[in-house]
């Protein structure tokens, strides 16, 4: 039973499309940022000169020539090793933000369907606390009020009305079959 709780949590934490969305513009960014840190150093350094020893032989190159290679080794180096550090922190981060939105809409639609024996929980270190505080103490308000109202219906049956009221209490009691507390 516990195994297949935790699978269940696994499972449905995040919503991947956001997850991969969160990541995708986060390597995004870090991709452009040095992207454009490469282009401004080859731009800055075309206007200069390099002494370059190859193959034996002493060379004169443009810096931004000579530098080339090394600015394009140097950023996909970086992009990859940034890019790897970026997955794991906006993994981790949106497990903490989106994991327990994800949790509380799927314990919010129960509610709207009608269950009102939905008890809310996230983590204990979930920022989230208060608000599924607040939301369970909304629920256990509804869940009161229905049973009351529930019961006040109850008693009024018993008692003999026209058969306009009747129907009408009839309507009503079939409207209180949706919730479920």
């Amino acid at each position: 039973m516990e195994n297949n709780m935790l699978k269940r949590r696994r499972i449905r934490i995040v919503k991947m499309g956001f997850q991969m969305n969160f990541i995708l513009k986060f390597c995004a960014v870090i991709i452009l940022s040095a992207l454009t840190i490469a282009a401004i150093v080859y731009v800055l350094s075309l206007a200069s000169t390099t002494t370059v020893f190859e193959n034996s032989r002493l060379t004169l190159k443009s810096t931004a020539d000579f530098m080339l290679p090394i600015l394009i080794l140097s950023s996909l180096v970086a992009i990859i090793i940034t890019g790897l550090i970026t997955i794991v922190i906006t993994l981790f981060i949106s497990h903490r933000i989106a994991g327990p939105l994800y949790r509380l809409e799927k314990d919010i639609a129960e509610v709207n369907s009608g269950n009102l024996e939905v008890e809310i929980h996230v983590r204990r270190k979930d920022e989230l606390q208060n608000l599924a505080k607040s939301l369970n103490q909304m629920v256990r308000t509804m869940r009161n009020t229905v049973g009351e109202v529930k019961q006040e219906i109850t008693d009024i049956s018993t008692a003999a009305l026209p058969e306009k009221e009747q129907a009408k209490l009839e309507n009503v009691k079939d409207l209180l079959k949706k919730f479920k507390c």
